[in-house]
């Protein structure tokens, strides 16, 4: 097999219909420079993986149990699988495990399956976890965290394996090992699932924007700004005269968008940036732990909003949030006769309303 197996830079085809699987499509990648598509494999999702981890390690506070939490985890795993494969071809170059040979081209193949796997899978994984929180936050059903935990590795390898069971049998037009052409291009899948759906989230987010508009320039103005045990906290403070609990949608959505903005609005606006320009990116960078974790926070801020006037949570559902600390937006709006000093005794770490 020769070495100069070559990507191919994106250029839209005029006609893509034909490749049209599970809401993507492929783009067929054309330049006139070859490069070795295992360095620039290797280069790409090392980057990837150094994401992760640093994702992983700037998480604020320990991890309750979710569904989304595991997605995380276990993308991480697959995105290390797939380095750790591309890197053994990459050094070996030709080399035969259990009677099957691996070649560069198969650096290829993997990275078109990873991709078309990762590009069907954010839709179901956006829906069982908003299921899931719809059941534990909206709900209130509460389940045993080992039952829980057995439960979402259940769900998390069923979503895996019938996505790679689809792309596996599905006409996905991946190029013919037999066919020295194939071994010059690889095309690569765009999911247009993660479109439509950074569409949804940030209408979403604009029309909660609109509709408390008044509610977060008065949060604005009554902005403070201290030091608690070393750490810089952000004080916002609703009018004199409100009763414990603070009441009115509006405002508790306000604070909702404040946390959720507070933590992710650079994360909001690349996703803009990504829509204006339409951008092209392939299945197995559109796909990451950050983009999860983005997602979870949404599904948790929705969440709440649901669940009001009858907030009644713990700190094992403010625990589902890695990045942002929603019980001191979320307290004020909670029944004074629930216990809340459990729920008082972290340090804020990001925004908190009073």
């Amino acid at each position: 097999m020769s070495k100069d197996l070559a990507f191919i830079r994106v250029s839209v085809a005029n006609s893509i219909s034909g490749l049209d699987t599970m809401d993507g499509h492929e783009l067929l990648l054309t330049d006139s420079q070859s490069l070795e598509p295992s360095c620039i494999l290797i280069f790409i999702i090392t980057g990837k993986v150094i994401m992760n981890t640093l994702i992983f390690g700037a998480r604020h506070r320990t991890v309750g149990t979710s569904l989304m939490g595991f997605c995380c985890i276990s993308l991480a795993i697959v995105d290390f699988l797939l380095l750790f494969a591309i890197c053994t071809i990459h050094y070996f170059q030709d080399f035969t495990i259990l009677g099957f040979r691996f070649t560069d081209y198969h650096v290829c193949l993997f990275t078109q399956i990873i991709s078309h796997t990762y590009g069907i899978l954010h839709l179901p994984f956006f829906l069982a976890s908003g299921i899931d929180y719809y059941l534990t936050i909206v709900k209130s059903i509460h389940i045993p965290w080992g039952c829980s935990a057995l439960l979402y590795t259940i769900c998390v390898l069923l979503l895996w394996t019938s996505a790679f069971a689809y792309v596996l049998v599905s006409p996905m037009g991946l190029p013919d090992v037999n066919n020295v052409q194939s071994t010059h291009q690889c095309n690569f899948y765009i999911s247009n699932q993660s479109f439509y759906l950074t569409i949804c989230l940030v209408f979403t987010i604009f029309i909660v924007f609109g509709l408390c508009c008044s509610e977060m320039v008065a949060l604005l103005k009554s902005l403070k700004v201290m030091t608690y045990a070393e750490n810089m906290v952000v004080l916002f403070s609703f009018p004199a005269g409100d009763k414990w609990p603070v009441q009115g949608v509006k405002r508790l959505l306000a604070a909702l968008l404040f946390s959720f903005l507070g933590t992710w609005v650079p994360f909001v606006v690349l996703q803009i940036i990504i829509l204006v320009l339409c951008a092209h990116i392939p299945g197995y960078m559109d796909m990451n732990v950050p983009w999860l974790y983005f997602i979870n926070s949404f599904l948790i801020g929705v969440s709440f909003g649901l669940k009001y006037p009858h907030i009644q949570v713990t700190e094992k559902t403010f625990s589902r949030d890695p990045f942002i600390a929603w019980k001191y937006c979320v307290l004020p709006f909670m029944n004074a006769d629930h216990n809340m000093m459990p729920l008082l005794k972290e340090t804020p770490s990001s925004v908190a309303i009073v």
